[in-house]
């Protein structure tokens, strides 16, 4: 049997977290015959394969249900708000639950499923497996800030406001803007990024601030840089391989924020308080697992105790509720791709 992995790929720009899902699933199989895209899942005319297929369904409804081709495993999915109605149309409905039982990455995907008469439980996300083949027993002296959450609203109040406070923090802001990848040049980077610098540093210390690595998830850079699905992949691991050995990590991506719990570094989930349905449908079951930082009427605020500022020698702890999930993914990958048999209940 061939086992392949789902690639996700627009026209203008990469997700690395896409990968860094692909990554998680790969970690069970035996080997890796190729990737499909996951907006041409029924155009799919190849070799009979497996395919754990975690992940956000889906831009293109006309490409579902995939083809019979593809034997999946359906664990870790999320069906989005903007594609429900193709998703869980009759035919839909039928093929779906010919896969059943189905593991959903939050509880939004779980009650749509169990509303429409489908076995389905929460499982959450696939990258909390990602310790599984990746947990590191060194650690560096780093701290990755990977899209960390802030926004300015621009008007003239807040144009003066953060126009006279970098004009007194100058030195930090600007170390902090030639390090972030951020597209935006010049002075207008440096005007963004002192909102940044103003709500951080009231709970991270300058040091760490200063010293931290920044990081893009999602951006043309991985486009243009990188040619091929396997290219994405390779650097989808060595992110992770960053990761698993930070003391740090503020992010607002989930698919960095989980993965760093699977890898068990100290992670905070920066989360923005008025996101749209489509957003939020995300997160049911998710947000449990992090420790949260939450941006709310233009400031940053922490949803933990802490008694002073934070450092990579002073960090709040994870919780630990992910590992029920992580264990019972893996045991569920490794019977799918173990017995020939491998649909369970």
């Amino acid at each position: 049997m061939k086992y392949k992995i789902l690639a996700v790929s627009t026209e203008n720009e990469v997700n690395i977290g896409d990968y860094i899902q692909a990554l998680a699933a790969s970690q069970f199989l035996p080997q890796i015959d190729g990737f499909i895209q996951r907006e041409k899942l029924k155009d799919y005319d190849g070799e009979e394969c497996k395919m754990i297929m975690n992940g956000w369904y889906i831009h293109n409804p006309k490409q579902w249900p995939p083809s019979p081709k593809i034997h999946p495993l359906y664990v870790a999915v999320h069906f989005n708000t903007l594609a429900k109605e193709k998703l869980f149309s009759k035919e839909s409905i039928n093929y779906v639950k010919q896969h059943e039982p189905i593991g959903c990455r939050d509880t939004y995907t779980r009650d749509l499923l169990l509303g429409k008469g489908i076995n389905a439980y929460f499982s959450g996300c696939m990258t909390l497996t990602l310790g599984y083949k990746y947990k590191s027993d060194v650690r560096e002296n780093k701290c990755y800030f990977v899209d960390p959450y802030f926004i300015t609203h621009w008007n003239i109040f807040s144009i003066i406001y953060n126009f006279i406070y970098l004009i007194f923090h100058w030195k930090p802001i600007n170390i902090i803007s030639n390090k972030y990848p951020e597209e935006k040049k010049g002075l207008r980077k440096k005007m963004i990024l002192t909102t940044f610098y103003r709500e951080y540093k009231r709970f991270f210390t300058k040091d760490t601030l200063l010293n931290a690595e920044y990081i893009c998830q999602q951006n043309t850079y991985y486009k243009d840089k990188f040619n091929s699905d396997e290219e994405l992949l390779k650097e989808a691991e060595k992110l992770v391989e960053k990761y698993a050995k930070a003391r740090l990590v503020v992010t607002s991506r989930i698919h960095c924020a989980l993965p760093c719990l699977g890898l068990e570094t100290p992670v905070i989930y920066t989360e923005n308080a008025d996101q749209s349905e489509a957003s939020a449908c995300r997160f049911g079951g998710l947000r449990n697992l992090f420790t949260v930082m939450i941006w709310k009427n233009n400031h940053l605020e922490p949803d933990f105790f802490y008694n002073k500022k934070i450092s990579i020698f002073n960090v709040p702890s994870n919780k630990k509720g992910w590992r029920k999930y992580a264990n019972s993914l893996i045991k569920r990958c490794n019977n799918f791709v173990s017995f020939q048999n491998w649909r369970i209940d």
